[in-house]
């Protein structure tokens, strides 16, 4: 049995790439694990940072740190998106009568696919690019 990995985000061509290879590639699907996964952006704070607003011809500036509980709210905000992400990916696959597992985490997408890569003995990925919109295998 192989494992295939679809890399999806919040772009409808990320939805359609996935409905293509379940359609398109459904011999392998059919026969193979599929693991859909998503990645969640990391927060980038890079202390201080500086808020800024317009009063007449005047700009004032507020700089400011962000706290623990900022940044424990960005988190929880990308991963309600990842989730929701890979829940509309999950039932894509069901409506073509594949049952795939889902993966999201934080980090570097370049890192993250390899270590899923790895840990799942992955033997095809599916991912577009976004300025050609080219498959990738």
């Amino acid at each position: 049995m192989k494992n295939v990995m679809v890399i999806i985000d919040e772009t409808n061509s990320s939805y359609d790439l996935l409905i293509w290879a379940l359609e398109n590639q459904k011999d392998t699907v059919d026969s193979s694990k599929v693991v859909i996964f998503a990645t969640q952006p990391q927060n980038s704070f890079s202390p201080p940072t500086v808020l800024s607003s317009s009063v007449g011809f005047a700009q004032i500036f507020y700089p400011f740190s962000p706290n623990s509980e900022l940044i424990r709210l960005a988190q929880e905000k990308n991963m309600k998106i990842a989730l929701g992400i890979l829940e509309k990916a999950k039932k894509i696959c069901l409506n073509h009568g594949i049952k795939a597992e889902t993966f999201t985490d934080v980090g570097d997408p370049k890192d993250l696919i390899r270590k899923i890569i790895q840990e799942q003995n992955i033997h095809l990925i599916v991912t577009s690019d976004q300025q050609t919109q080219n498959l990738k295998k």
